[in-house]
């Protein structure tokens, strides 16, 4: 068992750096090929990309995965989860396409980005088949399919942008920030392509899509909305979060004393967190296993396996996280230098450093409370620590100006942590574990 984990463990973190590095490769594609103002309309328009995102799968995917990791037949929870998303991206679809017009006039404040936004919506319908797709195979314990999708992916937009920007030169900023969203469309659609290869549907599977709204039991649906609303919470909350701190981080300051917050806020997100979190791609990929393989073995019986499995993933999550405050702390400017040509934020990466090795824990804590039905304790929990986050931005930015962004984000992080912690031991003891 502990082999086979380990084994897994590793081919998974080797797909998932191989995806990261492709990943940048589209940061660098968009970086090179975008205008200035192109990449302004195309990062004003992204934080709006994830928030629907986040409303249009609902937290449905990784309720898929340890409702089917805890049953033997995998029909009925999928079969609810395609009737959910559907009746869903109804909703969202037709209220983000009603918003639009409003989005860009009154909170963009640029009127000229709606034709971005509509580029958002065949994202909706794709990003929620993917994630279907992904939390079915992360349910029958076919992981590094699931994993490696990330790598088509990426590799479908590299391929876009690089056709696209090669048979023109000339785009205007909107059209180039236009391309870039639908870029994200085209993965998604590559992604689920391969998925649906691998799951390699049968005729038979296919004439039963008739029959999808026959035979519908309430409790089927409870099963998977258990886990998917806390869930589609707590990431509600910190969009929430990420969108209300810069407002209330200029109120009362004087126009100098604005510009230098504007200045911090642009370094620490920037520059900072794309560094210091970097190594979250490998602790998001090891929890997205740990929740349906957990609940496979503890839904069985088999206490003494799940518990190996979580002290495992728990203990490569925070390896990789103390790896990474070692380097952030004694190579700050270094690293800054290597990725950005710059050393803007040095100091407030190595005050971020240490702190940030527990935030390698979040991802499996967070979904170990899934996996033992605590997904009210998650939530709750993320609520208290985006509170902290936002009630020391707001209280300590007129006194510490610039270090009340790291110091907030610190306080706001340590305390979710925490409560997962507190919470989890909770659990345990009541479970038996």
């Amino acid at each position: 068992m502990k082999k086979t984990i380990i084994k897994s463990t590793f081919y998974l973190i080797l797909i998932s750096v191989l995806a990261k590095a492709l990943s940048f490769m589209v940061r660098i594609i968009l970086a090179r090929r975008l205008s200035m103002q192109a990449m302004s309309y195309y990062t004003l328009t992204s934080p709006t990309m994830v928030f629907v995102i986040t409303l249009a799968q609902m937290g449905i995917p990784a309720a898929l995965s340890k409702v089917i990791a805890q049953r033997d037949n995998a029909g009925k929870p999928l079969k609810s989860a395609i009737i959910l998303s559907i009746v869903n991206n109804l909703i969202i679809t037709a209220a983000f396409l009603f918003l639009i017009p409003w989005l860009a006039h009154t909170v963009l404040k640029q009127d000229s980005v709606q034709s971005v936004l509509y580029a958002i919506l065949p994202l909706i319908p794709m990003v929620t088949l993917s994630g279907l797709l992904k939390g079915y195979l992360l349910g029958i314990q076919r992981h590094l399919a699931a994993t490696s999708s990330q790598i088509f992916e990426e590799l479908s937009r590299i391929v876009f942008l690089f056709v696209i920007f090669s048979i023109r030169t000339d785009y205007d900023a909107i059209s180039m920030a236009r391309i870039a969203m639908l870029s994200v469309t085209v993965g998604e659609i590559c992604s689920s392509i391969f998925m649906l290869a691998n799951i390699r549907i049968k005729k038979r599977t296919l004439k039963r899509v008739p029959h999808l709204f026959t035979n519908l039991h309430k409790n089927q649906f409870d099963d998977l909305l258990m886990v998917s609303i806390p869930m589609t919470g707590s990431r509600l909350i910190g969009s929430l979060t990420y969108f209300m701190e810069p407002i209330l981080m200029v109120i009362g300051l004087s126009v100098i004393q604005n510009q230098w917050m504007v200045q911090a806020y642009g370094q620490l997100n920037g520059y900072v967190l794309p560094i210091i979190t970097m190594p979250s791609f490998i602790t998001i990929t090891l929890s997205n296993v740990l929740l349906p393989s957990f609940t496979y073995q503890y839904a069985r019986g088999n206490t003494a396996q799940a518990k190996k499995l979580f002290n495992v993933i728990i203990g490569c999550c925070f390896l990789i996280g103390i790896t990474c405050s070692f380097i952030c702390y004694n190579y700050s400017e270094a690293l800054l230098q290597l990725f950005y040509h710059n050393t803007k934020g040095a100091a407030m990466l190595k005050q971020l450093a240490w702190p940030f090795a527990l935030y390698s824990l979040q991802p499996p804590l967070s979904n170990m409370l899934h996996a033992l039905s605590r997904s009210h304790r998650a939530m709750m929990d993320t609520f208290f620590g985006s509170l902290v986050r936002i009630l020391c931005v707001a209280l300590l930015t007129r006194y510490i100006l610039i270090d009340s962004l790291p110091l907030a984000l610190c306080a706001g992080m340590l305390v979710t942590t925490l409560l997962h912690c507190i919470n989890l031991a909770i659990s345990f003891r009541k479970s038996s574990i």
